[in-house]
């Protein structure tokens, strides 16, 4: 068992440590609108919220599912700063 934890404390050390997951689709949100911001934090999951409130005009309610990246054929990805946005990465 120790050689597991070893192995794979290791492979976290030559991959930098866990992903965070900044990309976020709320509940009441269109299905294919997501918001990008750097960090993982409750301020930025907030923070993303509201630019996401603002973008659809709407509330779009809690954190329905997230991930580190956006990819659309429309702009239906926002960054931190509001701005639609077709492919977002390395969040």
């Amino acid at each position: 068992m120790n050689k597991l934890y070893a192995m794979v404390y290791g492979g976290l050390l030559l991959t930098g440590g866990l992903a965070q997951a900044s990309c976020y689709h709320f509940d009441k949100a269109p299905s294919d609108v997501y918001v990008c911001v750097h960090g993982d934090s409750f301020d930025d999951r907030k923070k993303a919220k509201e630019i996401l409130d603002k973008a659809t005009g709407k509330d779009v309610g809690n954190v329905g599912s997230y991930s580190s990246s956006c990819h659309s054929n429309i702009d239906k990805c926002y960054d931190e700063n509001g701005n639609a946005k077709r492919d977002l990465s390395g969040y």
